[in-house]
C-alpha cells in the first residue's frame, strides 16, 4: 500500500463533504469502488469558514492505495472534482511511501455504516479493541477522542477519532493497510502518522 498525495485547486468544499468527495472520485475511477482496502484521506489544508472549508496553497487529496493501481490512479490528475456544486481540480501527484511511526492517529472511525444515532463511547471503545484483536494487533493504548458524525447517500455515520501507541513495525503496517472499521471511502478508520493538536479541517 501507497499514499498517492495530490495537489488541489479550487477555492472551497463543502463543510460536509465526505460522501460527495467519494461519488466524485468513484466516477472518475470506477475501479476504486471494487478496492476494498482503498481509502479517501480526509482533505488536508483546509481552513474553516462557515458552511464550507477554504483550500490553500497546501491543500491536497491522498488516496491510499495498492502500489499496482499507482498507475491507474494517475488519471485523476487534471480532473474536475464536483462536490455538491463547489468545483476543485486535482493537480500534479506524488507518491509517498507508508512507514512505522510510533503513534498513529485517525481523524474518524465508524464501525457501523447502518447505526442509527450516536455511539457509546465504551461500547464503542471494546469494539475497537475487538477489531485490533481480529487484526492480531496488541497496542500499547487506544484512545478514543473527538466525536465525529458525517451524512452520506445512505445516512449519517457516526464514530470518534482514534489514536493508537505502542505496535511494532510489522503491526503498524497492518493497521495502516486494513484500516478500522468501515466506510474507508469516505475518510473513515484510515490511520496517518500523528501529529501535535490535529485540527478537524486538516
Amino acid at each position: 500500500m501507497v499514499d498517492l498525495q495530490f495537489s488541489l485547486q479550487g477555492r472551497s468544499v463543502p463543510r460536509d463533504y465526505a460522501d460527495a468527495l467519494w461519488q466524485a472520485i468513484r466516477a472518475a475511477l470506477p475501479w476504486l469502488d471494487s478496492e476494498t482496502q482503498a481509502g479517501v484521506h480526509p482533505l488536508y489544508g483546509l481552513s474553516p469558514g462557515g458552511e464550507e472549508w477554504y483550500l490553500s496553497r497546501r491543500s491536497h487529496l491522498n488516496l491510499r492505495l495498492p502500489r499496482e493501481r499507482v498507475a491507474d490512479a494517475q488519471a485523476l490528475v487534471g480532473v474536475q472534482l464536483d462536490l455538491a456544486g463547489l468545483s476543485i481540480e486535482v493537480g500534479k501527484v506524488t507518491e509517498k511511501a507508508i512507514a512505522h511511526t510510533p503513534v498513529l492517529y485517525s481523524k474518524f472511525v465508524t464501525l457501523d455504516a447502518a447505526a442509527d444515532g450516536l455511539p457509546d463511547e465504551a461500547q464503542f471503545f471494546a469494539a475497537c479493541l475487538e477489531e485490533l484483536g481480529k487484526l492480531e494487533l496488541k497496542p500499547h493504548s487506544v484512545l478514543c477522542g473527538k466525536r465525529q458524525s458525517a451524512r452520506a447517500t445512505h445516512g449519517t455515520l457516526h464514530g470518534f477519532s482514534l489514536m493508537v501507541t505502542g505496535l511494532d513495525e510489522a503491526a503498524t503496517l497492518r493497521l495502516m493497510k486494513h484500516g478500522l472499521g468501515v466506510e474507508r471511502k469516505r475518510g473513515c478508520g484510515i490511520f496517518i502518522p500523528h501529529k501535535s493538536n490535529p485540527s478537524d479541517g486538516s
